[in-house]
């Protein structure tokens, strides 16, 4: 039966080439745009998925106060001196990572300084460890501990020196160095919201704070912009669990003020590492990401834009159904249902969405290329790449979308009934 529905729809379709290939094309540039957007929001959610520790991982943001005590916006960044007083304090926290800007150029790639030949962050060695960066050349445990080491991602090795293994070897970055690299990353396709080429040892910044080339920022409560902190909660910890921790924290440290007019008031709320990238939008982002808000405004882009091609299709199937008036009727009196005849023009509409599909995804084959030399698309890092679960949801999608061009046509059109030597329609 499936076969015998299958043989008319593609008769049918080549029948009229014309008509088809319009309601093909059609569908085939909506639904590329909106596989676009599945492929973006897809690849955010791919973030930080492959750690093993996620569950347990944190980010502790500021939530300032206004000198009348009115909540201020979020930060993602946070005071640094956290990280010892949660360690020496309290309970409840295996491990903190401070991650601290200020090395190498920005992940922006439309700020870089053509001096620093690469992009990183300082960081606590821990940082390998909590988010299980595994180095190919050099020893984890003591890869960040020394100041003025440094280590470098496959990419940015492979740039910077010819030797494979370039441990030992020794570069500048800007007017600061010599740094020496103590470690290359494995390349990997895992993705982790901080990006960076290179990260050196947080030790350095005491070196540089020594030689009054850094402000005094890691022992600073007050600055809550110059860096990021995060936590490994002990196994069966809950962030209920710490935020007692850190509000005797804020009691401690920002009940009173010595100097109102330069200290501000900080308050602390953890942020799962799983809610940072889709997430809510907050001031001093580490890296890029896709905001909640976004995210539902690109799936309602696509929205709109398949129900405005799903009622182009349907419109022209409706318009040409008279032309198949006589197919219908022959067909009833020959002893086809109406049920028989309303599952065969909606294959016939699941087909051309499948086609469509098949057209669609020559589109994004070819486009491809361009769409990630966008300046945006470059900004945010989007490399559109899909895996065996996105091509399955393209697939679902383009059944969906054929039932949903289709449905309305077949009730029309199985309605069709013979009558005499006319055919008049009956209201489904």
């Amino acid at each position: 039966m499936f076969r015998n529905y299958l043989k008319t729809a593609i008769r049918n379709l080549l029948r009229h080439r014309f008509f088809s290939a319009i309601n093909i094309f059609g569908l085939a540039v909506a639904m590329a745009l909106s596989m676009v957007i599945i492929m973006l929001v897809a690849d955010q959610m791919t973030y930080d998925r492959y750690n093993t520790k996620r569950d347990r991982i944190y980010r502790i943001n500021a939530v300032p106060q206004g000198s009348n005590g009115e909540i201020l916006n979020e930060y993602a960044t946070t005071t640094l001196p956290l990280k010892q007083e949660l360690l020496d304090n309290y309970t409840g926290v295996e491990k903190v990572v401070r991650i601290m800007r200020g090395f190498g150029n920005l992940w922006l790639e439309m700020e870089q300084n053509v001096n620093i030949p690469i992009a990183g962050y300082y960081a606590d060695a821990e940082i390998l460890d909590v988010f299980e960066y595994e180095l190919e050349y050099g020893d984890s445990r003591t890869a960040l501990v020394e100041p003025y080491s440094v280590v470098l991602s496959k990419k940015a090795a492979k740039k910077l020196f010819k030797q494979e293994n370039p441990i030992g070897e020794i570069f500048k970055v800007g007017e600061e160095g010599p740094y020496k690299v103590t470690g290359v990353l494995k390349e990997t396709i895992n993705k982790s919201h901080i990006p960076f080429e290179a990260l050196a040892s947080i030790s350095t910044v005491k070196s540089l704070e020594a030689l009054n080339k850094r402000g005094k920022n890691l022992d600073n409560w007050y600055n809550y912009t110059a860096g990021w902190v995060y936590v490994l909660l002990e196994k069966g910890k809950q962030p209920q669990d710490i935020q007692p921790a850190l509000s005797k924290i804020e009691q401690k440290h920002f009940a009173t003020l010595t100097n109102p007019d330069t200290q501000q008031k900080v308050k602390y709320k953890l942020q799962h590492l799983m809610n940072i990238t889709p997430g809510p939008f907050l001031n001093n982002m580490i890296g890029p990401f896709l905001p909640w808000i976004f995210v539902y405004f690109f799936i309602g882009l696509a929205g709109v834009v398949m129900l405005t091609s799903c009622f182009n299709f349907t419109n022209l199937s409706i318009a040409r159904s008279l032309t198949r008036a006589r197919e219908i009727g022959v067909r009833k009196v020959t002893g086809a249902m109406r049920s028989q005849v309303f599952v065969q023009f909606l294959s016939e509409s699941v087909i051309v969405a499948l086609l469509a599909l098949g057209v669609a995804l020559v589109m994004l084959v070819a486009l491809k290329p361009l769409m990630l030399q966008l300046s945006l698309a470059r900004m945010l890092r989007w490399d559109l790449e899909a895996n065996y679960f996105v091509y399955a949801v393209f697939f679902v999608f383009a059944i969906v979308v054929g039932i949903l061009a289709g449905i309305f046509p077949a009730v029309v059109l199985s309605s069709f009934q013979p009558s005499g030597n006319s055919l008049a329609i009956r209201a489904p």
